[in-house]
């Protein structure tokens, strides 16, 4: 998913934009390196792993609020994936929690 060739994720993203009709010069220019650093792949997947895990409540307003994750529920969706969660994978899935639970919250 966020791995592979450049040229081949390039030829891709083209023939997205042909097949929706954008015009292809709106696409940002190639670069040199991936969008997630490969440090941080093992945090994001295993963060997408238990995206639906979250805690949420509504407010009087009908906006929603999101308060983190449920950490029981994520545990057991890291077991079923298969994912040894260390504690480092943790520390860096927080970050990435915390980060996505900021801008859930943002207005």
């Amino acid at each position: 998913m966020f791995s592979g060739n450049q040229d081949a994720r390039r030829a891709e993203a083209l023939e997205d934009c042909n097949v929706l009709g954008i015009p292809a010069e709106t696409l940002p220019p190639a670069q040199d390196q991936d969008g997630i650093w490969k440090q941080n792949l093992p945090a994001l997947e295993a963060f997408l792993d238990v995206a639906t895990q979250f805690n949420r409540f509504g407010l009087a307003d009908g906006r929603t609020r999101t308060t983190g994750l449920d950490y029981g529920n994520a545990r057991a969706a890291w077991d079923l994936a298969g994912v040894d969660v260390t504690p480092s994978l943790f520390g860096q899935i927080q970050m990435i929690e915390h980060a996505a639970v900021a801008e859930w919250n943002r207005k």
